[in-house]
């Protein structure tokens, strides 16, 4: 199965440059012509994401619908790979380079990027490679470039072929296969030895991890189900409810996908329900929930809760929807945007979990195209944005209860120093130790950072609400 970003270990609400604008129409881009070659399809998804700040998930299926079907999950599974280590990649390249490429031949210098990593991420022989790289470059109507493209490519054969590692000499910022401002950001929290360790385990593949529903069934009966299927499968370090695919498979092979019986969630996103302390008949609000892998998680875990759950976006609600009929479950859905209206009157809500929209830096082996779209100015717009929510979510918390603060970034600013911020200004707040086995203390909550063939990267830290003396 090739790359696809699993359930609820999503950025909320992706960024994308070119929402709501006309489409550009890929250059060289014939619909009605022959379904072109895996690597100038790609080349031209590139193109959009880097050049046009379009996110990945909007450019795949143009590019999957033009391709032949059997080379869809390659066009896929291409793409993923060259986003991931964009940076050493494109620095590669310079390198091979006699003078830099003229802007107007940007296309040109994705279908490099392209063909190095073909010659070093798969293992077709090289001559191959490079032969379908200048095919591609006619496809694309660069046939100036032919000349070009077999002579870097070339280039760096004899570079592998004599054990030469071109990456010696790189920054550090390459070596963590990381844009500079981000490495930056991660640095001043986590040191430059860590970051680039950081760096390279957002590079790796995620694995698919799945969350069993503990009403029907024990994990150690769904792992005996999965063998029966060949399903290579292990039970999750930390989350009780959690099995690790060994491999990534099509839903479709999952035994009780369809009934609810298990749902596709990372291990870190699963271990909000223990922290939400749910029972019987509290009241309790998901915000920012889509796409509902975690009201859906809660709602197995204690049905008798009464949900609601809120996000800003009508068509990821539709998913939350979709989620929880397959389960049998049910909750309340409001649209509402939570920085600029009241869903309830103060005080309305037991439990509320604030999973609130990120960088999504702890996700980004799941969607690296993060890397290209986000810029360095995002987060304080993002930082503001978290603190409004957080804000009004407060208001409607009810004396007695608990908030669950959560992202899927792995930067200080958005996690402990945030809730930090919010504790000094809200002396009715009180954050409550975590007593557990994941992740790693902060002043104030806890830091899971990803894990090759682990979780991925998030931030939990529980407030709650004393009732007033007297």
């Amino acid at each position: 199965m090739a790359d696809n970003p699993q359930a609820d270990g999503q950025p909320k609400r992706r960024p994308d440059a070119q929402r709501g604008r006309p489409r550009r129409r890929p250059s060289g881009a014939d619909h009605g012509g022959p379904p072109r070659s895996p690597e100038a399809l790609v080349a031209e998804g590139l193109l959009q994401v880097v050049n046009h700040g379009r996110s990945l998930d909007h450019v795949l299926p143009d590019l999957a619908a033009r391709a032949q079907a059997a080379h869809r999950s390659v066009v896929q599974a291409m793409s993923y790979e060259v986003l991931r280590h964009y940076e050493p990649l494109a620095w590669w390249r310079d390198q091979l380079l006699d003078r830099p490429l003229n802007p107007r031949a940007a296309e040109v210098g994705m279908l490099l990027l392209v063909g190095l990593e073909r010659l070093t991420g798969s293992k077709r022989e090289p001559s191959r490679v490079v032969n379908a790289a200048v095919h591609a470059a006619r496809e694309l109507n660069q046939n100036w470039a032919t000349g070009l493209v077999n002579a870097v490519l070339r280039r760096a054969v004899r570079q592998i072929e004599a054990g030469e590692t071109p990456f010696d000499n790189a920054p550090p910022a390459v070596r963590a296969r990381l844009p500079d401002w981000l490495f930056g950001m991660l640095s001043n929290d986590w040191g430059e030895a860590r970051s680039i360790e950081l760096g390279e385990q957002l590079a790796t593949h995620p694995p698919m991890t799945l969350r069993v529903n503990a009403a029907e069934q024990s994990v150690s009966a769904y792992l005996e189900r999965l063998a029966e299927e060949s399903v290579e499968a292990s039970a999750t370090r930390h989350a009780p409810h959690g099995v690790a695919l060994a491999t990534p498979l099509d839903v479709e092979r999952l035994p009780g996908f369809h009934q609810g019986e298990v749902s596709v969630q990372d291990e870190a996103a699963q271990l909000v329900v223990d922290l939400m302390d749910l029972s019987p008949g509290l009241r309790v609000l998901d915000a920012c929930c889509a796409p509902g892998g975690k009201t859906l998680a809660m709602l197995d875990a204690e049905p008798a809760v009464q949900m609601t759950a809120v996000d800003i976006d009508v068509t990821r609600l539709a998913r939350v929807q979709d989620n929880l009929e397959r389960s049998g479950r049910y909750a309340e859905l409001v649209c509402a945007d939570l920085t600029a209206q009241s869903i309830e009157p103060p005080a309305s809500f037991d439990r509320i979990l604030a999973d609130v929209p990120c960088s999504a830096t702890g996700v980004i082996r799941r969607h690296p195209d993060i890397k290209r779209l986000r810029r360095p100015e995002d987060l304080g717009v993002l930082v503001r944005r978290q603190r409004e929510i957080l804000e009004r979510l407060w208001a409607l918390l009810q004396p007695g209860g608990r908030l669950v603060y959560a992202t899927c970034s792995i930067l200080k600013r958005e996690n402990a120093t945030q809730v930090e911020s919010f504790l000094r200004d809200h002396p009715d707040a009180v954050a409550v130790a975590l007593d557990v086995d994941w992740g790693e203390p902060q002043s104030v909550g806890r830091q899971l950072f990803p894990q090759v063939d682990g979780h991925d990267g998030f931030y939990y830290a529980v407030l709650e609400k004393p009732v007033a003396n007297g």
